[in-house]
């Protein structure tokens, strides 16, 4: 989300300005994977600057020793929970009634992330029960 407190590798943008820049650009509201798929560009340039040589040998190795910070947080190659998996810490959203766009992502629960704020409390769904 915008609020999460992390900066790209690649631009020095926090993910707040990911986001603005993204609705500024497109008159439209930010969406969830904008700021994984700039990690994936992140991860991408980090990887090729520490490749030694173009082959499919060093480019593994070096995507197994990533260890970098990105706008959506730490990545690194770890083994764990499986090998050639890299984990991201997410937080709970829930989708909000709001004031520019119909509705807005408000973060609920942030217990795997401490650092990004929560804004409100999970709700129950009108009209479900």
């Amino acid at each position: 989300t915008p609020t999460h407190p992390f900066t790209s590798s690649l631009t020095g943008e926090s993910a707040r300005q990911l986001g603005d820049g993204y609705t500024s650009a497109t008159n439209k509201q930010w969406t969830q994977p904008i700021g994984f798929v700039h990690a994936l560009f992140e991860v991408a340039a980090d990887v090729l600057k520490r490749t030694e040589e173009v082959s499919p040998e060093a480019i593994t190795a070096a995507i197994k020793a990533t260890k970098l910070e990105t706008i959506v947080g730490p990545i690194e190659w770890t083994g764990q929970p499986f090998p050639n998996v890299a984990k991201t810490k997410l937080v709970g959203g829930q989708w909000k009634k709001a004031t520019q766009f119909p509705f807005e992502l408000v973060v609920v629960s942030n217990k795997a992330l401490p650092e990004v704020p929560v804004a409100g409390q999970l709700e129950p769904i009108p009209g479900s029960a």
